[in-house]
């Protein structure tokens, strides 16, 4: 993190994205809590910083690893990088000088709240989740759950609990069926889910009692674009009929986001509005379906590859800002009515 790359070597490295798209992308973004920077990390092992006001590069910084995930301490004083070697490193931001560092941590999610970090620990032994207080990278309580398989984390609230989802196995208890005509694309999906032999298991872990309980669910899920909380619930957005809610006792409903096959699936910070998008356009669609839905078309990318969204991040303002698989930042504020789109280089 401490080396500079020289502005020659970013043009190359830029070429590179900008040649190769499908081979490289930004893979993830943050933003400062003062809205002021915009930290992007992707395939090229770069980190840029750039500012919010004007989407120019301020600094860029060469890191050995593939950084998978970068998140803004909720004082604005540390920032996290996960990466592809399975490391967590705490950086101070004021001169990106290293603060500590955690291994073994194939997953995490953030609390601002409780200032702590759930992170996951995908053994080939021992399956274990462990939290950690963000501000010195110190373990406050680890769980171990034996060989599990876990797949995703969703940190509550106030940190005091976690819902992991296991892989999902093959069962005799599900009878597999084909799914009846008369039904709609959602009601079809939610009858694979419920017949189509695999099951998964909702674990919920209590980082006070040190204790874990699991329940068994029809539903599967692989390859999601978000996992957040919502209520008690965990929540999987991803870019077909099979996003979800599931509760700590295993039940289930998937979530109607009125498109199928789309590119990416978010939602804002407040928890009002998923944002579906497909190429470089943005459908945003209430939660409660009922408001109106919106729409923004962005230019697309001209002689070179598809181009479509890979990462998404929210500023305290509720700006939105996107990272596409030809290395280049959608801007859009909160009144969402245009997008602005620079190169990252």
């Amino acid at each position: 993190m401490r080396s500079l790359i020289s502005l020659a070597a970013a043009a190359a490295v830029s070429g590179i994205a900008a040649t190769s798209a499908p081979a490289q992308s930004i893979e993830t973004i943050s933003v400062s809590p003062d809205g002021q920077t915009v930290l992007v990390g992707g395939t090229n092992r770069t980190v840029y910083a750039l500012s919010a006001e004007t989407l120019e590069v301020t600094d860029r910084r060469y890191v050995s690893e593939l950084v998978r995930q970068i998140v803004h301490g909720v004082d604005g004083e540390l920032v996290f990088f996960r990466d592809d070697a399975d490391t967590l490193t705490a950086y101070k931001t004021a001169d990106m000088s290293f603060a500590w560092k955690a291994s073994d941590v194939d997953d995490m999610a953030y609390d601002p709240r409780a200032g702590a970090i759930a992170v996951l620990d995908q053994h080939y032994k021992d399956d274990s989740v462990s939290l950690l207080f963000a501000a010195t990278g110190e373990q406050m309580a680890r769980v171990a759950m034996g060989k599990i398989k876990s797949n995703l984390i969703a940190l509550a609230p106030g940190a005091d609990k976690a819902l992991i989802l296991t892989n999902y196995t093959k069962t005799d208890a599900e009878e597999k069926a084909d799914e009846p005509d008369d039904l709609s694309k959602l009601q079809k999906a939610d009858f694979k889910q419920l017949h189509d032999g695999y099951v998964s298991n909702v674990v919920t872990v209590d980082f006070g009692t040190g204790a874990f309980e699991m329940s068994e669910t029809p539903y599967r899920v692989s390859y999601p674009k978000a996992v957040r909380m919502a209520g008690d619930k965990m929540m999987v957005l991803r870019t077909n009929m099979d996003s979800m809610m599931l509760a700590p006792d295993g039940s289930g409903a998937l979530i109607d986001l009125g498109e199928d096959y789309f590119n990416y699936a978010g939602i804002d910070a407040k928890g009002e509005t998923y944002i579906l998008t497909k190429g470089v356009d943005l459908r945003f669609v209430p939660v409660a379906q009922d408001g109106p839905e919106g729409l923004l078309k962005g230019e697309r990318l001209r002689g070179g590859p598809a181009e479509w969204i890979t990462a998404m991040a929210e500023a305290p303002d509720g700006t939105l800002y996107f990272g596409t698989n030809a290395y280049r930042l959608l801007k859009v504020g909160p009144d969402r009515g245009k997008i602005e789109i620079v190169p990252v280089f």
